[in-house]
């Protein structure tokens, strides 16, 4: 063991500290979204798919003592290290302390649960992740802890810096002032201006923590961070609507702050997870909290403070005594340690005070009212994590002569904590997946605890008495479990398939920026001096750069649950990178708000390097254009490019640079960010970004993509200019010679214009007539040649309610592009446009924008490999459910698979059975009408059934690759099984050209629509799903 002393966590000298204790903006810090991921791309010999975590774990405080030994003897024990102890001695992994973990032993059985039932879970199979309010990633902050072998420590440490955490929730308030300079890690105000806000970001964590680790089963958040004060407004809240009310209340409403605590617990159990409160507060003394739990089957709010060392040993001891027939007295204890959790309650009186409480409270369901127990706490620094408590027992004997016993106890506080950190979560999944009812398992953990409350309150404290009822509970659970019915299996032949973008790659859009002040519904646009009239104001983020983040911002892989816009799943891209000139204006304050707004829902938006490169002098003025918005869809502008014309092609290859070395950026995830794509927009709007600079721009964006990336160029504001023609075009070289983009387009791989502006660059005639329709295209396809001459790998050009043109280059150019489809080689095709309902309100500001957008989405987007249970709704699959069905053989056929459908036939049919005297056919009819309109919230639930129905994972898979939190270490393969795996997730598919094109249209056309311009959320799956174009032969299934 490593020599204690007090190790405080150190900070990098870069990163800034700011807290407020306004009542309205609360949680603030430095601005850096976390990350998101979603199914990376296969190809590379890095990649695991996604993980199917048995079940998941979630810390508060994940960067703790607690929370990275916890990660630590998982990592431990899924990699089987081995590592020398503190006198060299071989040591080996192991779950002792676990009792979930352990087998029964001796003659007489107990011990361990593992072989005395089925259905507890691995902890090695565990998905891990949680929040904290510190920087420090959990393998750098385990080292620094000084709690674990170093040896150990060692061979851990990068494993566990790869597990990526969430911004924690940070009131200073309830946090000892020990803790504020280091709690920089934080939700900020533009990400939680409120309560009911700060809700919505952990509710949305817990969602990307399941979907990025494919978690099969139950998912516990366990408070593992500092003690908080008591709070007096969590104990009125009475009920559970009461307790969504005060969340939505600001302070002075509802009388007083809410602390973390509370909000925590309530996401956990909004999102179907389970609260274990391990921390002092009185967070489950909140009779609502109790009540919003209990509206869901198998989630459970337990607590308080775990049980763990000394404790846990004098709830044996008295119990002991009592039995003896002996009359305990006095117990009087003391202990002393120098971790993170004691430098907080030296900090914070009330935190003491609400740990004391507990400590003091453990005996009182014996009201033993001689009984005087005094506990003393007293932070040592030099001690460390390894703490000392000595207690001595004085009782009353026979005769009433006095019997004292002392205990003395030195151990890692946190290696006490862990084991039951594990368990707590084993149980919750085990007794979830049996619908356990609440109060029943509350009484059934109440060992973990040193003041069981909620519907633990009251039990007996004795420890033997705690671990009988336990292991009645557990019994009861099996017994039930072997008892029930079997669900309905439907053969599914049909496949859903899931696209991505490779590596989690991220998109950076460059050039102008402005603020777009609409006039909406104005009338006039023909000119003249008459006074023209529109109705309201509003002001959106402009230019290319927002118009970009607007589209790839609300991208996402699903659809909202509710009507709250929670997010379902990630975003398809990451994060997304505005690179700007902002000035230091009120204006400039609007763009920037309204930049972070555009990933409001998503939070893949990051602002950083444009407010870094902000001008400091108030001269400079971030630019504004003010568009009315015709009656008949057309728009005008009235532009001042103000700071964009002085954007110089330095200081853009400067925020370039910061983005590829972290130069002040304050880059603390935790791996180095992937970019593969650069959207510049507007060169003939910027002077100082034209011809040979633009060149370079491009060229050097290229060092900082991953394999040179794919750079976009979106022209607008192209004026007309004299040129050179060689015959009815212009000429090429004279095309390459152009002022402001010849330089740049060998750079180029997407070129994209509007019609009007592809007249103007290369002099082509367009009829726009439908008699001249065919000649039209033509002439546009001679037009675009000319920018493939010049090295343009794809040149897109769109026409408004005509439809758009999209023609590609060689094979050679491809290669000089390796993230381009090579299936595009020398392709062309002419996409009509989106149709759009009759009477449909367009606003087309942005539209070209938001085409090109999605193009270079569609070329970033590969297939990923995976096949996903889809959800059926044709009727033809209704009439292959037989009556064999719902009462199936003992033993399933292979093949077969449940589905959400089948599940909820499953669920209704004996009720339909009677309703409809047995007629299949009508009840099959009417099952199909009440799932088509059954809420998203309730075919979630039969989704998340099927998957644990049909989740099976194998012993012959690599424990490491069931979670994706924990490790990089690619899967092993060797054995046939494996083989197959490894088939199944080695794609590089890309969608087709004109599927590509298709889902440009569509994006685009959600942004027109004024009925879906401002969604938080588009579904990339069901855009692709629509922009099908061919089947692939081989794959046996259409493009989606």
């Amino acid at each position: 063991m490593w020599q204690s002393r007090d190790v405080a966590r150190e900070v990098p000298s870069d990163v800034e500290s700011s807290f407020s204790v306004s009542s309205t903006f609360r949680h603030t810090g430095n601005y850096n979204p976390p990350q998101h991921p979603h199914p990376r791309h296969a190809k590379d010999a890095e990649h695991k798919p996604k993980t199917h975590g048995l079940f998941g774990v979630m810390v508060v405080g994940l960067g703790g003592a607690n929370g990275t030994t916890m990660l630590a003897g998982i990592l431990a024990n899924r990699l089987k290290i081995d590592w020398r102890g503190p006198r060299g001695e071989p040591m080996g992994p192991n779950y002792n302390g676990c009792i979930t973990q352990l087998d029964q032993r001796g003659v007489h059985g107990g011990v361990g649960y593992r072989d005395l039932v089925t259905g507890l879970a691995d902890a090695s199979m565990a998905a891990v992740g949680g929040w904290d309010i510190r920087p420090t990633k959990p393998g750098d902050a385990l080292l620094e802890a000084q709690i674990l072998d170093y040896d150990l420590v060692r061979q851990v440490r990068d494993e566990m810096n790869e597990v990526k955490m969430f911004r924690g929730l940070f009131d200073p308030r309830f946090i000892g002032t020990s803790q504020h300079n280091t709690a920089n890690y934080i939700l900020t105000e533009q990400e939680a201006r409120s309560d009911s806000d700060a809700l919505k970001c952990l509710r949305a964590d817990i969602r990307y923590f399941k979907w990025k680790n494919g978690v099969v089963g139950h998912t516990t958040v366990i408070w593992s961070a500092s003690v908080e004060p008591n709070s007096e407004v969590v104990e009125s809240i009475q009920t559970a609507e009461e307790l969504m009310m005060c969340i939505d209340m600001t302070e002075e409403e509802r009388g007083g702050p809410l602390p973390p605590s509370i909000l925590y617990a309530t996401a956990a159990v909004l999102e179907g997870c389970s609260f274990v409160n391990g921390g002092s507060q009185n967070t489950l003394a909140c009779p609502g909290l109790a009540e919003l739990a209990q509206q869901q089957l198998g989630v459970y709010c337990l607590g308080t403070d775990f049980k763990a060392g000394q404790t846990k040993f004098k709830t044996a001891a008295v119990e002991y005594i009592r039995t003896m027939g002996l009359e305990p007295r006095v117990i009087a204890s003391s202990n002393h340690l120098g971790n993170n959790d004691m430098r907080n309650l030296a900090s914070a009186k009330a935190a003491s005070t609400a740990k004391l409480k507990v400590k003091h409270d453990i005996f009182a369901p014996w009201e033993e009212e001689d009984l005087d127990h005094k506990v003393s706490i007293m932070f040592t620094p030099f001690i460390n994590d390894e703490k000392r408590d000595f207690v001595e027992y004085t009782s009353l004997g026979f005769l009433g002569q006095p019997h004292t016993m002392v205990t003395y106890t030195r151990a890692s506080d946190s290696v006490l904590c862990v084991p039951l950190m594990i368990d707590a979560a084993v149980w919750c999944d085990f007794f979830s997946a049996r619908s356990w009812s609440f109060e029943r398992v509350a009484k059934a953990l109440a060992y973990l605890f040193k003041v069981p409350e909620g519907a633990a309150n009251g039990v007996d404290p004795g420890f033997f008495r705690q671990m009988d009822v336990l292991r009645s509970e557990v019994l009861a659970a099996h017994e039930s479990k072997k008892k029930s019915k079997r669900r309905v299996r439907i053969i599914d032949e049909e496949k859903a398939t899931e696209w991505a973008i490779p590596h989690d790659a991220r998109v950076i859009c460059a050039g102008l920026a402005c603020v777009d002040m609409q006039l909406n519904n104005s009338t006039g646009g023909d000119g003249g001096e008459a006074i023209e009239t529109f109705e309201g104001e509003k002001s959106i983020g402009g230019g290319s750069v927002s118009m970009a983040c607007k589209t790839l911002g609300r991208l996402c892989h699903g659809e909202p649950m509710d009507s709250g816009h929670m997010q379902t799943s990630p975003p398809v891209v990451t994060s997304v990178l505005p690179l700007c000139m902002i000035g230091n204006d009120d204006t400039g304050n609007k763009l920037l708000a309204l930049l972070e707004k555009c990933g409001a829902t998503c939070r893949n938006v990051d602002t950083r390097v444009s407010r870094t490169i902000r001008s400091d002098r108030s001269d400079i003025r971030t630019a504004l254009s003010v568009l009315p918005i015709y009656r008949d869809g057309r728009r005008g502008c009235f532009f001042d490019a103000a700071s964009n014309d002085t954007f110089t092609p330095d200081q853009l290859i400067k925020m370039l640079s910061q983005l590829s070395t972290g130069t002040n950026v304050r880059t603390l995830q935790d791996t180095t960010p992937v970019y593969g794509a650069l959207l510049f927009g507007y060169p003939h709007l910027l002077p100082l970004l034209q011809g040979e600079a633009l060149a370079r721009v491009f060229y050097s964006s290229r060092k900082v993509m991953m394999e040179g990336g794919i750079v976009a160029l979106d022209l607008n504001g192209v004026p007309e200019a004299p040129f050179v023609r060689a015959g009815s075009l212009r000429d090429v070289e004279d095309l390459r010679n152009d002022a402001v983009i010849g330089a740049a387009l060998q750079h180029v791989d997407i070129l994209h214009m509007n019609e009007e502006e592809l007249e103007m660059l290369t002099g082509c005639e367009l009829s726009n007539t439908a008699d001249l329709a065919q000649d039209d295209e033509f002439a546009i396809a001679k037009a675009t040649d000319l920018f493939l001459k010049c090295g343009v790998a794809v040149v897109a050009v769109t026409r408004g309610k005509k439809g758009s043109y999209v023609a590609c280059n060689n094979g050679t150019r491809f290669q000089e592009s390796p993230l381009l489809p090579t299936s595009w080689v020398n392709c062309a095709a002419h996409i009509p446009a989106a149709l759009l309902p009759p009477g449909t309100v367009l606003n087309t500001n942005g539209a070209g924008d938001s085409f090109v957008s999605g193009l270079l989405v569609a070329t970033m987007l590969r297939h990923t490999g995976m096949d996903l249970p889809p959800t059926p709704t044709k009727k033809e699959e209704v009439s292959r459910v037989t009556e064999e069905l719902i009462t199936p053989p003992r033993t399933t056929p292979p093949g077969k698979k449940a589905t959400p459908y089948s599940l909820y036939i499953r669920e209704n049919y004996m009720s339909l059975k009677q309703q409809y005297h047995d007629d299949k056919k009508a009840i099959f009819e009417r099952c199909h009408q009440m799932w088509e309109h059954e809420t998203p919230d309730v075919k979630y639930m039969f989704e998340r059934m099927a998957r644990e129905e049909n989740e099976e994972p194998s012993a012959n898979v690599n424990a490491l690759d069931m979670m994706s939190d924990v490790g990089t270490m690619p899967p092993q393969m060797g054995d046939s099984q494996n083989d197959t795996i490894a088939r199944h997730y080695s794609t590089d598919e890309s969608l087709s050209l004109e599927s590509a094109v298709t889902l440009a249209s569509l994006v685009a056309a959600h942004h027109v629509d004024m009925s879906t311009r401002d969604l938080p959320q588009l579904d990339i799956h069901k855009l692709i799903e629509k922009a099908s174009v061919f089947s692939h032969p081989g794959r046996g299934m259409s493009e989606i």
